[in-house]
Parts: structure tokens; C-alpha cells; sequence
């Protein structure tokens, strides 16, 4: 964890074994009364990957995590009053700001959430709470904007963000946050390894985190619905298509027939996965097929095996898109996989 003063080589940190003492340790900075559901010594090794806590500057604090759970548990803690941004760019999650239950990320358990992030304001304390899985990876991005952040920016008293002052003033208040590709860009910016030295990469991310938190504020407006979320039917298409595209594995599909099954055109379509997925149909299709490939690397696939998974003939081709897509090589995963095994076995 990195306190207020101090400078950040990279937002995430080193790869490192985070212990139970650890979380109660970054949790301080957000809130206060960390717990767990069981009982453990407080140096059990409960992650593993890259995991920091920074206030990047008075009321901006910033959550990077790209790690794996090694334990099954639940975990909560009282967090201090502010605008809550949560946002996965792969992985998985499942967590509540109160009774607002948000279960993240492009393998979430809830397909209508994958495209979406969390954006909650908390106007007073309340409990957060976490539910971990064993083997579950998640990288994710997660800010905290306090109200003395938002009133020193002028966005909770500025007369054209009526919408932003009623959102600030409910306690938990929730807005539908359909991530564009732009959000997953700035996330990703954020969880990649230092390119400046400390002073300078301190001043990246906190740019970065700005951007993004303007992207996200910008789902909250006067507009109503048409601007927040999606309407019920093009819920339900997404839904719907998201079991096509799951169901299909490496099978040739045309985008005409995935319409025609769906009830509308390929051009709607498009405009509409777009807007909620910020990709198009087939990019949604290849990044699918690219997590079947890892979870097969994680279950002891060679590289050309799960190449195969993913519809690659080359194994090049496909080690070049997997890096792309998810900032690591299909061999750096497999070493992941050995790790955990590793510490399974030591445990």
C-alpha cells in the first residue's frame, strides 16, 4: 500500500503473495472494520499477483488489482462516504456496496453485467463486501472519489450537473455503466507497467484515473435512460446473443444469421454491441473464444492446444491476440497455473 507522499513505480505493484493482513492494512485507507468470514492467521497467503492501494491526491484514492484468489471466503468492511467506480477488464468479480450486488467482468457470473461496471455513490458509510472463489483471476481498476474531491472540481455544485448533485446527495444511488471501449483503454493504461520514472508515472496515473472517472461520471445525466442504460429488449438481445456466441464455440457463424435468430438486422446489431460492449459482434465472438484458450492454459493446455480452443491454426497468431488482449503471453499464463499449484501443494 502507498500512502499519501509516497511515489508509485506501477499501480498495481510487484507480483507478491498478499496476506490477510495485507487487505486489512489497504483497506484502512478506504474505510475502517475489515473481516472475514473465518478464522486464519493474519499471515495466510489468501492472493496472488499484482495488488496496491493508492490516494493519488486528497479525496482520489485508487484500487489496482490483477491477482488470483487462493481461498473461498467472504470478506467485508465499513467504507467512508464517496462516489464509488469499479470497472474489470478481464476476469471476474462478485461484490456489493450495500445491498447493490454487482457481479463484474467479461467471465462474471451474470452475463447482463459483463459489459458493465459498478457506479455507486455512497453518501454515508456502509458496508462493502466481497465473495472470493479459489482459482478465480480478476484485473480490475476501482476508484474512489470523496465529496470533497467532487466539490473541489466543481462537479456537486456546478449549475449544468443537476443530475450529478442528485446522484451525490442519495446514499446509494446506482447509475447503469455500459463500458465503452475507451474505459477499457484507460483501465488498461492504468494496470500496464510503468513507462516514466516515479514522479512523472505518478502524474500518468493520476491523468488516466481522471479520464476515467469522467468517463464514467458522464453516465449520469438529466437525459434519463437513453443516456444511462439500455432498454429492457436490447437487454434481453444481448442476453440472448451472449449464449449464441458462447454456444457456438469455433463454428462459422454469419453475422445475417445471428440477426435473423435475434430478430433484427445486422446493422442494428452492430450499433448495439457496440454501444454496450464497445466492440463489434465477431470482436465480442474473439474475445470469448480468447478466454475459453486461457482457461484451458490454466487447466494444463500446451500453448498449441489452446491455441486450437481459440480457432487459431498458428501459434504464433494466436500468442500475438492472447498478448494483445489481455497484456500477458500464453506462456506467462501457464506459469500463473504452476504457481498455484505450487501453493496449493505447499498449503
Amino acid at each position: 500500500m502507498i500512502e499519501t507522499g509516497k511515489t508509485a513505480a506501477h499501480a498495481c505493484g510487484s507480483t507478491r503473495y498478499v496476506t490477510r493482513a495485507d487487505l486489512v492494512r489497504s483497506a484502512a485507507m478506504l474505510g475502517a472494520a475489515y473481516t472475514f468470514n473465518d478464522s486464519a492467521p493474519a499471515d495466510e497467503r489468501v492472493l496472488h499477483g499484482q495488488f496496491d492501494t493508492l490516494r493519488l491526491r486528497p479525496g482520489l484514492i485508487l484500487h489496482a488489482a490483477c491477482v488470483q484468489d487462493l481461498r473461498t471466503m467472504a470478506t467485508s468492511n465499513q467504507l467512508d462516504p464517496g462516489v464509488k467506480i469499479v470497472l474489470l477488464v478481464d476476469g471476474a468479480t462478485d461484490l456489493s456496496f450495500g445491498h447493490h450486488r454487482f457481479q463484474l467482468g467479461p467471465c462474471g457470473a451474470d452475463p447482463a453485467q459483463r459489459g458493465g461496471g459498478a457506479l455507486v455513490n455512497l453518501a454515508e458509510e456502509d458496508l462493502f463486501s466481497r465473495r472470493w472463489q479459489a482459482g478465480r483471476a480478476e484485473r480490475k481498476v476501482s476508484l474512489t472519489l470523496t465529496p470533497e474531491w467532487m466539490e473541489e472540481g466543481g462537479l456537486a455544485t456546478h449549475g449544468d450537473h443537476g443530475a450529478l448533485r442528485a446522484f451525490c446527495r442519495e446514499h446509494l444511488s446506482r447509475r447503469p455503466w455500459t463500458l465503452s471501449a475507451r474505459a477499457r483503454g484507460l483501465a488498461r493504461q492504468i494496470l500496464e507497467p510503468a513507462s516514466f520514472l516515479p514522479g512523472l508515472e505518478r502524474l500518468r496515473l493520476e491523468a488516466r484515473c481522471i479520464e476515467l472517472a469522467a468517463e464514467a461520471l458522464g453516465a449520469i445525466g438529466d437525459a434519463g435512460p437513453a443516456r444511462g442504460g439500455l432498454r429492457a429488449v436490447d437487454r434481453r438481445r444481448l442476453c440472448r446473443l451472449e449464449e449464441l456466441l458462447r454456444a457456438a464455440g469455433n463454428a462459422e457463424m454469419s453475422m445475417a444469421g445471428i440477426a435473423r435468430e435475434l430478430g433484427t438486422n445486422p446493422v442494428s446489431l452492430q450499433a448495439l454491441t457496440r454501444q454496450a460492449w464497445g466492440c463489434s459482434v465477431f470482436g465480442r465472438l474473439r474475445t470469448l473464444r480468447l478466454e475459453r484458450a486461457r482457461d484451458a492454459l490454466l487447466d494444463g493446455a500446451s500453448v498449441g492446444e489452446a491455441a486450437a480452443v481459440a480457432g487459431y491454426a498458428a501459434a504464433t497468431n494466436f500468442a500475438t491476440a492472447y498478448r494483445k488482449h489481455f497484456g500477458t503471453t500464453p506462456r506467462q499464463a501457464a506459469r500463473t497455473r504452476t504457481d498455484c499449484e505450487f501453493v496449493a501443494m505447499a498449503r
